[in-house]
């Protein structure tokens, strides 16, 4: 049945919340086909003035069940049966545009609504690509023949062939126009969304560990052809497994949040954020020597306390840091072991503290339960 996967998925999306990408997926193809309708409705209605005043009856009289037919696909519409609305839609302009060119004549130039309806066929995922590909070039083959077989032009309407074939373009250039564009804003939308979710970590909404790791190639790459300095910092929240044991993952989902804004605002707009994984965080300081930076993430770590807390729990947040500065012909995993190492460091130090081969020595936060 045609559009019937739509509404029994529909169905399911109601009851289960998670299921927004299928939401606004079929939002998307709503949007579309409900633009189509009403565009093909209105031509259709404007047929029906041009064929009375042409003394085509058959023609107006077939506008008329073409404005119901093409009113009726908002219907289709609505219950989320985008491919019936696609078969009711291609099904009419093939039978329209045959009985126009062959009364007509192809010199008027009805053939060409053909080419917006195979656009918007191959180009709007509501049928399986082999269907969708079969009408599209059915369009396509339906203009070659009218327009080779239907030659004979009707003698009364000769004056009137240029002002039909250019009205005939344009209206059918509209609809392709914008059903590209349309299909092309959302396509934008979609992978913008797509890649958003692919890059970004779902609960915090920082940059994830692939994105991090990317990018650490990719500035680890353009080290080979220029000295610009850049740090990375491996951050790790002291105690965080406390949280979760006595207040519940869900605060601790909380503590996580408002950490990752924390640490994300205190960096400067170059600078890159990442969660690294449970209560880790990694950050990518390009365009800085580690002097520079080691103060700034002094004193983020030092204010962490006061600026982070969460309900029911008394005892400050804090973090440990290990920071190192990357090093001419270094290999990523051999700066990353000394990351890493200085965390270790920071931790066994007594926590709440930063760490970085600039100094060797600890730096700990002056705070006054440290």
């Amino acid at each position: 049945m045609l559009g019937h996967p739509s509404a029994a998925l529909w169905k399911i999306m109601k009851t289960h919340p998670a299921s927004t990408s299928f939401a606004n997926n079929l939002k998307q193809k709503a949007f579309i086909f409900n633009t189509a309708s009403v565009i093909g409705a209105l031509i259709h209605a404007l047929f029906i003035v041009l064929f009375s005043y042409l003394e085509q009856p058959i023609l107006a009289w077939f506008n008329v069940l073409s404005v119901f037919l093409w009113l009726s696909t908002l219907w289709s519409n609505k219950h989320h049966q985008h491919g019936l609305s696609a078969a009711i839609m291609c099904g009419e302009i093939i039978v329209h545009a045959f009985l126009a060119t062959k009364l007509l004549g192809a010199e008027a130039g009805f053939q060409y609504y053909l080419w917006p309806m195979a656009l918007l066929i191959v180009a709007v995922p509501v049928l399986p690509v082999v269907s969708s590909t079969i009408l599209g070039i059915l369009n396509m083959l339906a203009f070659g023949v009218f327009s080779v077989l239907f030659k004979v032009q009707l003698p009364e309407l000769i004056p009137h062939y240029q002002a039909l074939y250019i009205f005939n373009i344009t209206f059918a250039s509209i609809p392709f126009i914008l059903i590209a564009a349309i299909a092309r804003c959302l396509f934008e939308n979609q992978f913008l969304k797509i890649s958003q979710l692919a890059e970004h970590d779902e609960l915090t909404q920082l940059f994830n560990r692939r994105f991090a790791q990317r990018m650490l190639q990719y500035y680890f790459s353009r080290q080979k052809f220029n000295t610009t300095p850049f740090c990375i910092a491996l951050v790790d929240v002291d105690n965080f497994k406390q949280i979760n044991d006595e207040l519940g993952h869900d605060a601790g989902d909380e503590a996580l949040v408002k950490i990752a804004q924390y640490l994300s605002n205190s960096l400067r707009e170059s600078d890159i954020c990442s969660r690294w994984g449970g209560e880790e965080f990694l950050f990518i300081l390009p365009n800085t020597h580690i002097e520079s930076i080691q103060k700034r993430l002094e004193d983020m770590c030092a204010k962490m306390p006061e600026a982070v807390q969460i309900p029911n729990w008394d005892a400050p947040i804090s973090c440990s840091i290990g920071l190192v500065q990357a090093k001419q012909g270094e290999s990523l995993e051999e700066t990353f072991k000394r990351t890493d190492g200085l965390l270790y460091q920071a931790k066994n130090n007594g926590r709440h503290q930063v760490v970085s081969d600039h100094s060797k020595d600890s730096v700990k936060a002056k705070m006054s339960y440290c």
